[in-house]
């Protein structure tokens, strides 16, 4: 399991995956990213992820506390597999369960 701080960490370390010949989905099987990160939001991420050939397959859940009706409507237009608010916690394992299990 691998935490990063910023979604650019995050895409970098993906990225670095790709170019080292690795299958992605034999070392990640799911990405969790929050809304709100520094220098690359989880928006951002989950549309690079989506967008390359190679990450495309990853399921992505959006999990934060700014879920309203027009962020839930960019993570829909971005990619996102799923987007839970924090307080649901059950929720998001049930989600990790089915998408990875």
């Amino acid at each position: 399991m691998e935490f990063y701080e910023n979604g650019l960490d995050a895409m970098n370390y993906l990225e670095n995956l790709i170019e080292s010949g690795k299958v992605v989905e034999e070392v990640v099987q799911l990405v969790i990213t929050d809304i709100e990160m520094p220098q690359m939001d989880g928006h951002h991420l989950t549309r690079r992820i989506k967008e390359s050939g190679e990450l495309s397959i990853l399921p992505v859940i959006i999990f934060s506390s700014l879920i309203t009706d027009s962020l839930r409507h960019k993570g829909q237009v971005v990619g996102a597999d799923a987007q839970i608010s924090k307080p649901e916690i059950a929720e998001l394992i049930k989600l990790i369960d089915r998408l990875v299990l």
